[in-house]
This record gives structure tokens, C-alpha cells and sequence, in this order.
């Protein structure tokens, strides 16, 4: 990959009309998925609030916070910019592959430094440098999707993806709980496993290569003000806008609460309340309690609106139901309140992943600009995990404790079921 392979205007290469999606793309698809959403919730959900709270036990709120919002901020910006580049990327090894691979690489050599850091500073410049390498390669492999897969089979492929979502987070998050009390091998263990997952990707289903008419037009200069401006052009759609805000709404709630959960359950539940008082492993049975119901939802959401040609009543659906397991814990801020919250927000999680994505890639203005795009809406996935540490942190001083993070889950998912309504594309 040089600069040279890098286009200012690329076609969209030519979409199979086939209506069926090939095993040998679909399965290492699923497999790099899995291995990214691993990395990233055994990441956040234990590894890196852990050695926050060693480093710094009695800021590690607001110190936390601050780091995860740099990394939410970089992914952030990383996510379109990368998605980009990859639309316009030509060589002979196609323009998603190089990215993927590159991106894999980087991500696994400084989760090697990760774990050994010692101070905030260099712990958040690290993570950091992992956060800006995983942007790309989430904008990237986010894109395969309208590459790739019919319109008739986007729900089914988006339920797949989330059911590898569910199953890498379950790993993810188990795995590193285990590995808690070693967390260089922990980090390393999940880099590898990404590492090898996109290998599988990138040589079992190749990408396919631009056409000579399509690499002949891939000429001409343009403007960087030109293509400044049209880097977030999609928000001129209004389909797009609307799918936008709709993910922000229903992220920002998810992010609160998840970004806090290790301190929810120290300092909420109580460390008492849990089972041997060991958070790590509280975090780790409450996902795997959330992703096995996530799971049951997510196999059927997808290709079940796809029979039906109907995306939105399964937002809206699922956004009442996230809504109303908040309540629980809101009231009854227990151990069994959370297992019974973790169960709830699972299933109805899982319908909303699984047509959310389908959605997405639906909305999309340009297929040109399908990498750029995805990138764009990703933003409304990380941008709430940039602002939710601040607002978890504001509502936790402004209530005096974790209560108002679950009445801020009911509100935004809430509001999100309304901001799907308006989106004409879909049904």
C-alpha cells in the first residue's frame, strides 16, 4: 500500500448480482468480526479500567474517563479518514485487504507495549496508537458489507455479524478476565488472535481487483478544500442524518453504562454484593449472561426483517426494551437486579445490532463512498464513547452516584426509537 495506490476519485468497483453470499467470504467475515469486538470489550470492560484503577486507584473515574474519550476520539476521526482512503485505494491486492492487514499488524505490536506501561501518560499514548490502527480497520471491514453482499441479504449478513459481535465479546471479555491477573499476556492473547483472524480474511476471500476501465479512470486532481468538503457530505442526506442521530441516541446510553461497569459494580452494587468480591469476573458473567441472550435475538432479527421488508418497528422495539431493563437496576441496585438487566438489554440489543447494520449500509448516499460513509456512521459508535465518560463522570457528581447513568439509558433510547421514524429509505 503507497501513496501511489491512493486515488482522490474512485468508482465503485462492480457489485456481484448474485443474491447469494459465498461461504468463503461470509465465514472469515464473521471470524474477523468476532476477533475485533473481542479485542475491543476485553479491552475496555476489564483489561484497561483494571490497570487504571492499579495505577491510580482513587482518580480512576475521571482518569479513566479521559483515556477512553482520547481513544473514542481518535477512533473517531480514524473511521471515516481510513474508510476513505480505502475507497480510493488501487493495487493489485484490491483496496480493502492492504488496510485490514496493515491495520491488524499495528493494533497487535502496540498492545505488545500496553500492558507494561506504567504511567497515565504513556498508558494513554499507547492506547492511543491502538485505538487509531483498530479505527481502520472497523471503517474497513464495515465496508465489505456493501461490497460485497446484496441488498435482499444485508439483514441476514447483519445478524451473522452479530452473532460473531456476541460470541467475540463473550470471548473477549472471558478471556481477558482470565488473564486479569497477567494483563501483557492478556493484551497480547487478543491482538494475536485478531493478527490471525485477518490473515484467514484477507487470503481465503480476496478482494477483487479494480477493472482496467476502472483503474484507468482513477485520474485527475482534486482540490483538498473539494475533498475536505465532501468528506462528511453524506450528513447532507437526509436519510443518513436521521440514521445517524438514531445510533448516536442509542449508543450514548450503551456507552455510559458500559465504559463504568467494573466501578458500577465496585461502587453501585457494592463489592460485597458480588459474587467472592471479585469485579473482573462479575464484569465477565454479566456479558456472558448479555451476549448469550444478545445471541438468541441476534440469529433471527436480521433475516426475519428481511422477509418482511421492515427494519424500523425492530428499532423501535428493541430501543423500548433497552429502555425499560434501565429500570431495573434504577430501582433495584442489586446483584440480581444486574443479572436481570444484563439478560434484558442483551435481547433487545441483539434485535437492534442485528438490523442496525442492514439499516446502515441502506441509508448509504453514494456507493462510491461506501468506506467513507460506514466510517462516517461509525462516528455516531464512537463519538458517544467520547462523550460518555464525561457524561457518566458529570452525572455521577451532579446525583452523587450511578443511578442517573441507567435513567440516562432510558431517555436516549428512548429518543433513539423516535429518530428512526423519520427515515424514508426504509420500512
Amino acid at each position: 500500500m503507497s501513496s501511489a495506490d491512493v486515488t482522490p476519485d474512485a468508482p465503485p468497483l462492480p457489485s456481484s448480482p448474485s443474491p447469494r453470499v459465498p461461504g468463503r467470504f461470509l465465514g472469515p467475515l464473521l471470524v474477523g468480526n468476532l476477533a475485533m469486538f473481542g479485542l475491543f470489550q476485553g479491552i475496555q470492560q476489564i483489561l484497561l479500567p483494571g490497570q487504571v484503577a492499579d495505577i491510580d486507584p482513587a482518580g480512576k473515574v475521571a482518569a479513566y474517563g479521559v483515556l477512553a474519550s482520547l481513544g473514542a476520539g481518535v477512533a473517531a476521526v480514524g473511521n471515516p479518514l481510513f474508510g476513505a482512503l480505502s475507497d480510493r485505494t488501487r493495487g493489485r491486492f484490491g483496496r480493502r485487504a492492504p488496510w485490514l492487514l496493515a491495520s491488524a499488524i499495528v493494533a497487535f505490536l502496540a498492545m505488545l507495549l500496553l500492558g507494561g506501561m506504567g504511567s497515565l501518560f504513556t498508558l494513554g499514548v499507547v492506547y492511543v496508537a491502538v485505538m487509531a490502527a483498530m479505527s481502520a480497520y472497523q471503517a474497513v471491514i464495515g465496508a465489505l458489507v456493501p461490497d460485497r453482499v446484496p441488498e435482499a441479504r444485508r439483514g441476514l449478513v447483519s445478524s451473522l455479524v452479530g452473532v460473531a459481535t456476541t460470541v467475540g465479546v463473550l470471548l473477549g471479555v472471558n478471556g481477558a478476565s482470565a488473564l486479569a491477573g497477567n494483563r501483557i499476556a492478556g493484551y497480547a492473547v487478543l491482538g494475536a488472535v485478531l493478527v490471525v483472524a485477518t490473515i484467514l480474511l484477507v487470503t481465503l476471500s480476496r478482494d477483487p481487483v479494480p477493472t482496467a476501465a476502472a483503474a484507468a479512470a482513477d485520474t485527475g486532481h482534486v482540490p483538498l478544500l473539494v475533498r475536505l468538503g465532501r468528506f462528511f457530505s453524506g450528513l447532507a442526506d437526509r436519510d443518513f442524518r436521521w440514521a445517524f442521530v438514531a445510533r448516536v441516541l442509542m449508543m450514548a446510553g450503551y456507552w455510559t453504562i458500559n465504559t463504568y461497569l467494573l466501578y458500577t459494580l465496585t461502587d453501585y452494587i457494592g463489592a460485597e454484593a458480588i459474587p467472592a468480591g471479585d469485579a473482573s469476573a462479575a464484569v465477565a458473567t454479566l456479558a456472558t449472561v448479555s451476549m448469550v441472550t444478545m445471541f438468541v435475538t441476534t440469529l433471527f432479527s436480521g433475516a426475519l426483517s428481511d422477509r418482511l421488508n421492515r427494519r424500523k418497528a425492530f428499532v423501535i422495539v428493541s430501543s423500548m426494551g433497552m429502555a425499560a431493563a434501565a429500570v431495573i437496576p434504577l430501582v433495584w441496585p442489586t446483584w440480581t437486579g444486574m443479572l436481570l438487566y444484563s439478560a434484558l438489554s442483551g435481547l433487545f440489543f441483539g434485535i437492534y445490532g442485528a438490523v442496525d447494520q442492514a439499516i446502515m449500509t441502506l441509508v448509504l448516499p453514494k456507493a462510491e463512498n461506501s468506506g467513507r460513509d460506514l466510517g462516517l456512521l461509525n462516528v455516531a459508535t464512537t463519538g458517544p464513547q467520547i462523550a460518555g465518560p464525561f457524561i457518566a463522570a458529570a452525572i455521577i457528581g451532579l446525583t452523587g452516584g450511578y443511578g442517573g447513568l441507567f435513567a440516562f439509558v432510558i431517555v436516549t433510547a428512548l429518543l433513539g426509537a423516535v429518530a428512526i421514524v423519520p427515515i424514508r429509505k426504509i420500512r
